[in-house]
């Protein structure tokens, strides 16, 4: 409770100084889940990704609110996972994984705090839209409180480590996932029938396996993470007066993360926000403390890129080149 106080207390010290304090708590508004998860540093899974020959697949993405499902079959159950390049691994949830021999490990962390005991289990086969994966360890945690917040079934979080070897195009414009085999200079074996034209190439680089980009916000370079599974963007309150004072704050909020942990936020507008030599503008922010999840990492995250950037355009990531592309759609509110 001391910590979640002193965080706060930056924050309106910021918002009196550049005087547009308006943060007023409205119960109507939803409340903003962020699925990110993080492995714990040290522990090797071994996934070395999809199976098999498929050179090339399209994968739907089942919209839900802000969050992206993809239906999978994990041994003899169906069902939705989410999307998630926030988590590092395969993620299970809990309530329909009982059955299966857990081992306990360590506390894990996440945007809220420690995620609780992180146990870990064995299943023998995923299939993903005709990617096959076989002999998998994946972390199991309660994942109730998605479920409850969006009424939907969820077996659990489908992380960007799954991945490995390939190229993904985020389409959440069209509701589409794109993989592509990738040789090992990072180039496509099957070449598509529309080349990708990007308007922004930046590198991107992976600690802990989750991906992280460079960014500028009040002239200030910034290491934020590519996270599907967050509703909103988000931005440490501990970032500097430069970068905060370019936020227009625009109320209070509630966010919950994975576990049952729960925090109020507030909530604002990105308008400063550059990536390589592109303006981003009007883009929606959370302001939350993001310590725990640094301490978990050992590495400090400035930010979190989530819904309101993919929604951007098609987003390109090369797993072998570490490389983000984005298109732009015409209709781009920046």
């Amino acid at each position: 409770m001391q910590f979640y106080i002193r965080c706060n207390a930056i924050i309106v010290s910021f918002l009196f100084s550049s005087g547009s304090l308006f943060a007023e708590k409205v119960p109507a508004e939803p409340v903003y889940i962020i699925t990110h998860t993080i492995s714990i540093p040290g522990i090797k899974y071994g996934n070395t990704g999809p199976m098999g020959e498929l050179e090339s697949v399209i994968i739907p993405l089942k919209r839900v609110g802000r969050l992206f499902l993809i239906e999978a079959k994990i041994d003899n159950l169906v069902g939705n996972f989410l999307f998630d390049t926030g988590a590092a691994q395969l993620v299970l949830n809990s309530t329909y994984f009982r059955k299966y021999m857990t081992i306990n490990d360590a506390e894990g962390g996440g945007i809220t705090g420690s995620t609780g005991a992180i146990r870990r289990t064995r299943i023998e086969k995923l299939d993903v839209a005709g990617l096959l994966y076989r002999d998998l360890t994946a972390d199991v945690t309660d994942l109730g409180h998605i479920e409850n917040r969006r009424g939907v079934k969820v077996l659990g979080l489908f992380g960007v480590c799954m991945l490995k070897g390939l190229e993904m195009v985020i389409d959440i414009n069209h509701n589409e996932l794109r993989l592509y085999r990738l040789d090992k200079t990072g180039n496509r074996m099957s070449v598509p029938k529309i080349e990708f034209r990007a308007d922004v190439t930046e590198k991107v680089a992976m600690y802990h396996g989750i991906l992280f980009i460079k960014v500028r916000i009040g002239g200030k370079t910034l290491d934020f993470c590519l996270d599907t599974g967050a509703e909103s963007n988000v931005l440490n309150c501990y970032a500097s007066k430069k970068v905060l004072s370019t936020v227009t704050i625009l109320r209070r909020s509630d966010l919950i993360g994975v576990g049952s942990g729960e925090a109020e936020v507030l909530l604002g507008k990105l308008n400063d926000f550059v990536l390589g030599e592109h303006p981003i503008l009007n883009m929606q922010v959370i302001i939350a403390s993001l310590g725990a999840l640094s301490a978990s990492y050992g590495y400090p995250i400035d930010g979190m890129l989530g819904f309101d950037f993919f929604e951007q355009g098609e987003i390109c990531i090369n797993l072998v080149k570490n490389e983000l592309k984005i298109s732009f759609t015409k209709t781009e509110k920046s």
